[in-house]
């Protein structure tokens, strides 16, 4: 507004031409013009979210545009003039980092490559360091909001945060490489991720998940740069993994198996939601321990595992929900191991493979393909004394085989139930067509004990599962938690 002004007095001389009039017009009608043009780019999902609508106007003073999809096809067809904030469909709310990308983030800004600028909405008055990051965790997903940013985009990122503060939000600006570990929790427990888009940001070649999203745009009749919605491809990633299924569909005692097994699914399945004596309100992880918080504030500590080993079980969880899938492992005829890619080179995906082995060594004389572990039920309670938690897990081991319809048929089931205080498992019954085949020399109970290792796991899937279907926050301890390396024994490709 200010150059039509002056425009206009330049011209009120005496002898001013109607051109000069038309001149001054113009340049008020393309200023108008660009107001409008302005207002239009807040595409329909910018006006429904109420932080990048707050900003908008204040950074398109800045030169910065705001746009609540990255990757919509109409926003990366255009040039990019200018910088650009905006969310990513790929990364909806509560899509916290996995460890791949955690390690990517932090290495990238370890290397001065990058930054970030954290965003606690509706905040408070400026604090130290420690205060943000401690309000952080104990904020909602709706208040956690983290954007990054390539190196050469600091200007912009100054502009975000300072218009962020102005509206009242606290603001934590990380791209000093001495506050790396600060930096990177913040990143790891950001419930929104967003990033800034530009030229620049866009040739840095990186496996940063959110400047490696930039200027990659949706598929055809779809919100997703994937096949799969939302999932990165999770059609892919259960091409890598065991036969897909889910153990309810292999029936049970009293319901056929609705499975139709050109090759009958075998190995070990756990999918068993566990049950809870009490509401916890977070999980957490301090001092190397993982507990349970419940409404008092009271922790409860859970049994003694190996960090590696609940960081795999955590991480086969996260995958499970995924691609929809309870198998674990699977070796077929040949001896060829068919594993969960999240446990392959643990010691937990070693264990389970080995105990894939035993069923045949104590049941040696049915006619039948292949067996299936499964759990069947998952039950954790409180402890009174000493303030720990302890679970049973019911658990079968199956035999089946193929009928003339290529349904998977349970032809004979072992139940045992297992006790993680005593780490027992109790011989409970048998089921099926050939249970009467079973030789009454069977050692029962050293079946059972054979498959401890995996009942133990099961207690803990069950856990996880329980604590990802209720949503439990996992803020306090997860960035360290997250970065537990979980390499093990190397698995074979036979065995």
């Amino acid at each position: 507004m200010t150059f039509a002004i002056r425009a206009f007095r330049k011209s009120s001389c005496v002898g001013f031409k109607l051109s000069s009039w038309a001149t001054c017009l113009l340049a008020v009608a393309l200023l108008c013009c660009s107001v409008q043009v302005a207002a239009d780019s807040l595409d329909e999902g910018v006006q429904q979210d109420s932080f990048l609508l707050t900003v908008a106007d204040a950074l398109g003073a800045y030169d910065i545009d705001v746009t609540s999809n990255l990757n919509s096809r109409e926003v990366v067809r255009q040039r990019i003039q200018r910088p650009r904030l905006g969310r990513f469909p790929d990364l909806p709310i509560d899509s916290l980092a996995s460890s791949e990308e955690i390690a990517s983030w932090e290495t990238a800004y370890r290397g001065s490559e990058l930054g970030g600028v954290a965003i606690l909405i509706d905040g408070f008055d400026s604090v130290s360091s420690a205060v943000f990051t401690e309000r952080w965790l104990q904020s909602g997903s709706e208040q956690r909001l983290f954007v990054t940013f390539y190196a050469d985009d600091l200007a912009a990122a100054e502009k975000l945060a300072d218009v962020a503060a102005d509206y009242g939000h606290a603001i934590e600006l990380v791209f000093d490489v001495g506050r790396a570990t600060v930096a990177a929790e913040l990143y790891a427990t950001a419930a929104q991720r967003l990033a800034i888009d530009s030229r620049v940001a866009r040739r840095y070649r990186t496996k940063v998940t959110e400047l490696e999203y930039l200027g990659e745009r949706v598929r055809r009749k779809s919100n997703s740069l994937f096949v799969d919605d939302g999932n990165r491809g999770d059609g892919s990633l259960a091409r890598r993994e065991p036969s897909v299924f889910l153990k309810e569909t292999l029936g049970d005692e009293f319901n056929q198996s609705t499975i139709e097994a050109i090759i009958v699914p075998g190995g070990v399945a756990l999918g068993e939601v566990a049950s809870l004596g009490f509401a916890p309100t977070e999980l957490v992880f301090r001092d190397g321990e993982l507990a349970l918080v419940d409404e008092e504030g009271m922790n409860w500590r859970l049994p003694e595992i190996g960090l590696e080993d609940a960081k795999a079980l955590f991480d086969f969880v996260a995958r499970s929900e995924v691609i929809n899938s309870d198998a674990i492992v699977d070796i077929d005829a040949d001896g060829k191991v068919q594993i969960s890619s999240v446990l392959r080179d643990t010691d937990v995906g070693f264990a389970i493979m080995h105990a894939d082995t035993q069923p045949f060594k104590f049941v040696p004389n049915l006619r039948v393909t292949k067996s299936v572990i499964i759990d069947i039920g998952v039950d954790w309670q409180q402890v009174a004394e000493g303030g720990r938690l302890q679970f049973e897990v019911d658990y079968e081991v199956r035999f089946l085989s193929a009928d003339n319809m290529r349904i998977a048929q349970t032809q004979a089931a072992l139940e045992y139930q297992f006790n993680s205080a005593g780490k027992t498992s109790d011989y409970l019954d048998s089921w099926g067509r050939y249970a009467s085949r079973l030789d009454e020399k069977l050692d029962y109970s050293g079946l059972g004990q054979s498959m401890t290792e995996v009942a133990t796991y099961a207690g803990w899937i069950g856990l996880f599962r329980r604590l990802h279907e209720d949503q439990l926050s996992f803020l306090r301890g997860r960035y360290e938690f997250m970065k537990i390396d979980k390499s093990g024994q190397r698995t074979p490709s036979r065995y």
